[in-house]
């Protein structure tokens, strides 16, 4: 970057995984911001700065998760007014009844003589303030304007533009919802997990109160996350040891399973390879492995450094058995919305890998690896590894990476193949939406350079030309 980077070369480079663009973007912006909390707060500098790393904090995560383009500075205002606005609803202390007696919310009453009590009143104050500031705002407003201002149904109603039977449905819809997350909150962790825990057995959405209540619980939050990922990885681990017991049968740990499917488990132990499970690496997160790649920006990412936005990063962990490994091995899939960019290097025994055939890069969420020919003296693990890219414009290539040309055309045949001569052999294929750069013509084929600078020839009913 320049020395004077603007704001968006260090949302740029952040989203490429330097950090410390982020910190640049802190020490430009967390004096103006903590000036306009104060305005808006009316309070000490220590509560406006709060809610500015709050928000600070919240821009750190928000600018990972996709690479829409963003003007930063009126972004960054608007999170410190959502975050400030927050803070009133959690630290706003005007004592009124919420409710009546018999849903438990009166909140004024006599002092608390013991220190107990006191902590107990407040923190059941700043949890129903909470709760009433998560209210959609129509309902809050009913509430408010019917509890605390006395308003009759007749007068919200012409504030809100409705009838006075829909404001009396969103008083009562207000006043349910405060008792609902006030029972979630006191909900007993034993049961509600116990609903998760069938919930996930028979693959259906938990109760919402159930839901509430995780919402409110670390704990059970963490639980309901350990559930998932005990699914993803029963998903993408061998269930066992295969044993062939003859006449078409296999054994995987204590189930017989005969047929087709035994052949087709005994064809992937035929290859020697065992997969001992996958994982993937997604926006944000550290890369777990050196990439060197034209699709990722400056054409490397370090390992520990963060895996830029739209780009994935997907690893699975193989073990070979001695002898001939000379077949198809395994499939890697990448997450929704990105496709097969590059493959790289193996990791563990020396051993060389490739798309088999059919793969096209840039086009197909999936990849079939095979293993180049060879012959292990014993038994190794070895983690294949693959890059995934979200398209833009129909390449997966890093703009800093591209050609230094603008491409003249782009792909437009889902089948269509790179040749090294016209009517030759074919060396490659290409991708729907893939950019191009024409060189030369003849005839009905054009010699060209793809996005990803490979060359060769295709056939011209295969291109269009780019305006």
């Amino acid at each position: 970057m320049s020395p004077s980077p603007s704001d968006t070369q260090l949302v740029a480079a952040y989203r490429r995984g330097d950090r410390h663009a982020f910190d640049t973007i802190h020490a430009r912006y967390h004096v103006r911001l903590e000036r306009f909390a104060r305005q808006m707060l009316k309070a000490n500098p220590a509560v406006a700065e709060d809610v500015v790393q709050e928000a600070m904090l919240r821009a750190s995560r928000a600018l990972l998760r996709d690479d829409r383009q963003i003007d930063l500075k009126p972004w960054l205002y608007r999170l410190t007014r959502n975050c400030a606005l927050d803070e009133l609803s959690r630290t706003r202390t005007d004592s009124f009844a919420l409710d009546d007696d018999e849903h438990g919310l009166e909140l004024t009453g006599p002092v608390a003589l013991e220190p107990e009590e006191a902590t107990a009143r407040r923190t059941s104050l700043r949890e129903t303030l909470g709760d009433l500031a998560a209210l959609p705002e129509v309902q809050r407003h009913a509430l408010v304007r019917r509890e605390v201002d006395g308003l009759s149904h007749e007068q919200i109603a012409a504030e809100l533009g409705t009838t006075p039977q829909a404001s009396r449905s969103l008083v009562h819809r207000a006043r349910t919802s405060l008792v609902q997350e006030r029972d979630a909150r006191t909900a007993d962790c034993e049961g509600v997990r116990a609903d998760l825990l069938r919930a996930h057995d028979e693959r259906r959405r938990a109760s919402a109160a159930s839901l509430r209540h995780v919402a409110h619980c670390g704990a059970c939050r963490a639980f309901r996350r350990d559930l998932k990922r005990t699914r993803q990885a029963a998903a993408i681990m061998l269930p066992g040891p295969l044993l062939f017991l003859g006449a078409g049968t296999v054994k995987i740990g204590g189930t017989i399973v005969a047929g087709k499917k035994a052949a087709a488990l005994a064809g992937i132990a035929a290859v020697g390879v065992v997969g001992l499970g996958t994982q993937v690496y997604g926006p944000g997160d550290p890369s777990p492995v050196a990439v060197t790649s034209k699709a990722v920006p400056t054409g490397r990412l370090a390992q520990g450094q963060l895996i830029p936005a739209g780009t994935a990063v997907v690893r699975q962990e193989v073990e070979l058995r001695a002898g001939a490994v000379t077949r198809r091995a395994l499939t890697l899939t990448c997450p929704a919305g990105t496709r097969v960019a590059d493959l790289l290097r193996p990791e563990g025994a020396r051993l060389s890998v490739s798309y088999a055939p059919g793969t096209v890069v840039g086009r197909r969420r999936a990849a079939r690896i095979v293993f180049a020919p060879a012959t292990l003296p014993a038994p190794a693990r070895v983690t294949v590894t693959m890059l995934c890219k979200r398209p833009r414009g129909g390449s997966i290539v890093a703009p800093d990476q591209r050609p230094s040309s603008a491409p003249t055309h782009v792909v437009v045949d889902g089948d269509a193949l790179l040749y090294a001569a016209p009517g030759g052999a074919a060396i490659g294929s290409l991708r729907v939406g893939q950019p191009v750069t024409v060189r030369a013509a003849s005839g009905a084929w054009r010699a060209v350079t793809t996005d990803t600078r490979e060359r060769g020839w295709v056939r011209a009913a295969a291109l269009r030309s780019t305006p």
